[in-house]
């Protein structure tokens, strides 16, 4: 399951702590910059891909922040740009060791 959450700067420091917590370190996920994924918005973006079950979870420890999930086509356009992000990464990787 992939999510895209946002949630502003002003958030982003009490975000961090909570990402710094066990159960996000095992997760990984990834934290940009509105405006770096594209996005005409300010604040961060959050995606995370994982199973379904700590995908829940996930939802559930966010659901307590400053944090909101994208979804339609505002989240389809930043899940897009999550996963071309990673394609390019892989992509390089894959060019120096190939």
């Amino acid at each position: 399951m992939e999510l895209v959450y946002i949630f502003p700067m002003d958030k982003s420091k009490e975000m961090q702590k909570m990402l710094d917590e066990e159960f996000w370190k095992r997760l990984g996920p990834t934290v940009r910059d509105c405006k770096a994924m594209g996005m005409d918005r300010e604040g961060m973006c959050l995606y995370i891909k994982a199973k379904d079950e700590l995908a829940e979870e996930a939802q559930k420890l966010l659901a307590d922040t400053g944090a909101k999930e994208l979804k339609g086509e505002e989240g389809e356009a930043l899940l897009k740009a999550f996963r071309e992000e990673a394609e390019a990464a892989e992509a390089g990787m894959g060019a120096m060791f190939g």
